[in-house]
């Protein structure tokens, strides 16, 4: 099973650029039994190398992917969505799920290349097993209110092209199968609920992280304006602001909630695609990143004195 150990993320990338371009086919050309069979193939054969190589990293760096880097960490939320689709291509399979899952798919692991690879705030320093506990539960938190905001996107994209699709009765958008406005406009509205409170567990279990690591001596303490605290901050009133408008207003049609899902998430990939192609091509010192913003020197110590980098 050495073998195992050599798949690299562009092994499973490219099983999803395949997988797309037969979805595409498929709209573009008619619906083939065959063309079907051959974007399943793919797609299980990039899940397949996909969850090979987060098992692979997770057993060297000795952590969970969650926890292991910045990079595993966007391929566990590339590797939530793949397996959303699958689900979706086998349960709804005359639907085109694909063509809006896999681009969002393909961007995360496209981000994920140039992400950080160090270990994520060095826990990897620290025997502390509530420590990693505690800091798993954040980052499995914090993911999962991510892809609640992701996949409300998504759905309020395919409400928007299926609004116009119904308006415009000519055109590719015609060859389109989607699913109801009803149900593209429930999905938008869990989405959105779901996202604040796992958005909300991440913020404060990540409080919790920084107050635990200042009287901890094996690991470095997190600076409260540290990018990635400062951009989940954001993120988080952001989507705060989303709640209160979907829910202030009863009348609230499933067009408004689909825009403003789609700015939304617009803004949390931006934002979150900056941060992490920033650390991880070292333009950005992050503790999530494993490259902290060292505390200034104390009076006294020679910056010889100071803590020796981490090797790269």
């Amino acid at each position: 099973m050495s073998f195992l150990a050599q798949v690299q993320i562009y092994c499973f990338l490219m099983s999803y650029v395949v997988s797309l371009i037969g979805e595409a086919w498929i709209l573009l050309r008619r619906q083939s039994t065959l063309a079907r069979i051959v974007v399943l193939a793919f797609t299980l054969a990039g899940f397949f190398a996909h969850t090979v190589y987060l098992v692979t990293r997770s057993r060297s760096a000795g952590l969970p992917p969650l926890l292991s880097s910045q990079q595993d960490w966007l391929l566990v939320l590339a590797w939530i969505g793949a397996l959303l689709y699958l689900v979706l291509l086998v349960l709804h399979r005359q639907l085109a799920h694909g063509l809006f899952m896999l681009p969002a798919i393909l961007l995360l692991v496209a981000i994920a290349v140039f992400a950080s690879q160090q270990v994520t705030g060095q826990l990897d320093q620290t025997d502390q097993l509530a420590l990693r506990r505690l800091g798993m539960f954040h980052a499995a938190s914090l993911v999962l209110g991510i892809a609640a905001v992701v996949g409300g996107t998504i759905s309020g994209l395919m409400y928007l092209l299926h609004h116009q699709r119904l308006r415009q009765r000519s055109g590719w958008l015609q060859r389109l199968k989607l699913p109801s406005l009803e149900n593209l406009t429930a999905v938008n509205r869990w989405m959105v609920v779901f996202s604040v409170p796992c958005l909300t567990i991440g913020l404060i279990t990540g409080f919790i992280l920084i107050f635990w690591t200042r009287n901890q001596g094996d690991v470095p303490p997190i600076r409260w304006t540290d990018p990635t605290i400062v951009t989940t901050l954001i993120i988080w009133i952001a989507m705060i602001a989303v709640l209160i408008r979907v829910l202030s207003s009863t009348h609230q049609t499933g067009k408004a909630v689909a825009q403003l899902s789609l700015l939304s998430g617009g803004f949390l990939m931006t934002t979150v695609a900056g941060l992490m192609i920033l650390s991880g091509s070292g333009n950005l010192s992050t503790f999530h990143s494993g490259t902290p913003v060292k505390e200034s020197p104390s009076a006294g110590l020679a910056p010889s004195d100071s803590a020796p980098e981490v090797p790269q």
